[in-house]
């Protein structure tokens, strides 16, 4: 079931890797931004509507129409003469990567609760492993040997052998959980879809304009935030909501919603950071400075799975999830620590110590989703978990970046890129411990309930229409 997470996390980190040679062969530089973002909008934007769409449909119709377009995508991004074609072929894997990124969770979480896949977060852990180690290094060898439209191309092997196995392994009817004739939210779907991703392009223009006084950034900005405001209206009078408010409102479910959209902005911000440091300030090759984020990532999958054997085994959520907060916090602390004089030993340790921090949040608020919504709103809560991640992520990105500028020129690289990664890891971790200290009870195990969550929540009813 995770071969679509697999096909999709692989790309991004192959294509990272040989973006720069893109550039430099088919030319226009200034398409390079837009790369990511044609990208990252719908594969962001998406992801509840994916969710969604699933209920209705079934999770394996879904999946096989992500995958679809992600080839078709990938497709035109090897044939691609020009950026803008490159740029629109990214587009279409985006909208593709969001059905196959929402779903490859939401069918492993509901494979757990009916006990039909106990190692399904083991699997989800290896597949990020897989990507984050061997896609850059794969990417370059591609890149190099190959030329780099086969960074595109190897996606279609793998994909039509991911489209087989899930014929054979998923039922069509699996998930299904909304009748057709229930009206669908196309408010709901234009409003939010608008919304953020003007957000994002707004967020996202910002770092190549360096000014929110322009109309493509702070406007932008401010335009998302008003239809997020207009997206809620229309929520509260769909008949079946993209992304039901009771999720949003309800507790314990808003309280995790809220901890799982901070819970690993430390990530983003290292990921941006660390590399750049090491590179222009350190002189370390492009491949040496992904070599040492490796700590960051290997400390993630070593602690991934700790949260949701914790909370799946014992429904308890505030205390190890508290606890990897703290070790959060500390890492923090330690990257507060480097200036030009550190040892080379500090940001590795302090890349390390995030990692574990961050790791068990990673897998934990989603076992805990799955345990706190009905299995109606499953599709919808999952969906909205992963939304929230990557907004806050593309802010936490921002919000590093600010925080570098306004400490470089006085204190140098090596204490502005600590200073900054110190703030949006430790202010991302005191947010999500606000959320998780707000799950005040076990959550209940569907498992003893017959998977029914809701009989333990009456507070929490069935999506109208299912």
């Amino acid at each position: 079931m995770v071969s679509g997470l697999l096909l999709a996390m692989l790309d991004q980190t192959i294509v990272g890797t040989a973006l720069p040679r893109i550039v430099g062969e088919l030319g226009d530089p200034h398409w390079y931004v837009w790369a990511f973002t044609a990208y990252l909008v719908p594969a962001t934007v998406l992801l509840p509507v994916a969710a969604r769409l699933s209920d209705r449909h079934g999770r394996q119709r879904v999946l096989l129409a992500g995958m679809a377009l992600f080839l078709a995508g990938s497709l035109l991004c090897a044939a691609a003469t020009s950026m803008a074609v490159l740029t629109a072929g990214r587009a279409i894997q985006g909208a593709g990567a969001a059905a196959l990124e929402a779903l490859s969770f939401l069918v492993v979480n509901e494979l757990s609760r009916s006990g039909r896949s106990g190692g399904g977060q083991a699997a989800i852990s290896g597949v990020m492993g897989f990507s984050f180690l061997v896609g850059p290094l794969l990417g370059g060898l591609i890149t190099d040997h190959a030329g780099w439209r086969w960074a595109f191309l190897v996606n279609v092997p793998v994909g039509l052998l991911a489209m087989a196995a899930l014929v054979v392994a998923l039922p069509a009817s699996f998930g299904r959980t909304e009748a057709r004739e229930t009206p669908l939210d196309l408010g709901g779907i234009a409003t939010l879809s608008a919304s953020v991703g003007i957000l994002l392009v707004g967020i996202n223009r910002h770092q190549e304009l360096g000014s929110w006084a322009e109309p493509s950034t702070g406007g932008a900005v401010a335009a998302g935030v008003l239809g997020l405001g207009l997206f809620l209206r229309v929520e509260r009078a769909a008949t079946a909501p993209v992304i039901p408010l009771r999720i949003l409102s309800g507790r314990p479910s808003g309280m995790l919603l809220l901890g799982g959209a901070f819970a690993t902005t430390g990530m983003y911000a290292c990921v941006l950071l660390v590399p750049r440091w090491y590179q222009l300030d350190q002189g370390v090759s492009a491949t040496g400075s992904g070599v040492r984020i490796y700590p960051l990532l290997i400390g993630l999958l070593l602690a991934v799975n700790l949260g949701a054997v914790a909370v799946a085994r014992r429904g308890e959520v505030r205390g190890p999830l508290l606890v990897s907060g703290a070790v959060v916090l500390l890492g923090a602390v330690l990257f507060g620590l480097l200036d030009a004089g550190s040892p080379g030993w500090l940001p590795l340790v302090a890349m390390a110590v995030l990692g574990i921090g961050m790791g068990p949040a990673l897998s934990g608020l989603q076992v805990a989703i799955g345990r706190a919504v009905p299995p109606a709103d499953l599709g919808a809560a999952m969906g909205t978990l992963l939304l929230g991640r990557q907004v806050i992520g593309v802010v936490a990105l921002a919000v590093g970046q600010a925080l570098y500028d306004g400490r470089v020129d006085g204190h140098g690289p090596a204490a502005a890129t600590g200073w900054a990664v110190a703030w949006v890891a430790g202010a991302g971790a005191a947010v999500a411990a606000l959320g998780i200290a707000g799950v005040r009870h076990r959550l209940p195990d569907p498992g003893a309930t017959g998977g029914d969550a809701a009989a333990a929540q009456p507070s929490l009813p069935a999506r109208t229409g299912s």
